[in-house]
């Protein structure tokens, strides 16, 4: 069993499942957009996470939503998150991983998988591809609009498609957890 196996099994037997906690309401911003936002200075507020608590925390959420067959999905519904809020998805030592609706008009809903893939580039990503991550932000940390893979047949479900769901308007942020 590799460590990062053996780390992820004791992490799943120590949270059963993830539910997502809200933080307080939060404002929707102009310049909160999807595309790729490294909190670097002197505009933004580094945020001192390391890497590798990125990358287990990657992991992690990828893990989770492997495991059930179709893949498990992440939903924020426009009733749910007035105000674009955030809810965390995970936290590890430095690094706190948040879900934020940036889009209060549409139920949003996307694969765990894709929001590791945002933070992480892939589990076998290229340099060219973890540079387009979150983690290219390195210990900055940063956000990006979910990177969602269009051709998984979880986006084009019956019951995806019924509930009127879109993989857009979600938002992954890494910051600091003050751990």
């Amino acid at each position: 069993m590799t460590k990062i196996a053996a780390i992820l099994l004791v992490g799943r037997a120590a949270a059963a499942s993830i539910q997502p906690s809200p933080r307080a309401a939060q404002t929707c911003y102009d310049t909160e957009t999807a595309a790729l936002l490294c909190y670097t200075a002197p505009d933004n507020t580094p945020q001192n996470v390391t890497v590798a608590d990125v990358t287990y925390v990657a992991a992690y959420l990828r893990s989770y939503g492997q495991e059930t067959w179709a893949g498990r999905l992440f939903t924020m519904a426009a009733a749910d998150t007035p105000n674009c809020d955030e809810w965390t998805l995970y936290a590890r030592n430095s690094v706190t991983a948040l879900a934020k609706h940036i889009d209060n008009k549409v139920d949003s809903s996307v694969l765990f998988e894709d929001i590791a893939n945002t933070i992480d580039g892939g589990p076998s990503a290229t340099d060219a591809q973890k540079q387009a991550a979150i983690i290219g932000c390195l210990s900055n940390g940063g956000s990006l609009g979910v990177v969602f893979n269009a051709t998984n047949p979880a986006y084009t479900s019956t019951t995806y498609t019924a509930e009127g769901y879109t993989p857009d308007g979600i938002m992954v942020k890494i910051v600091n957890s003050g751990a």
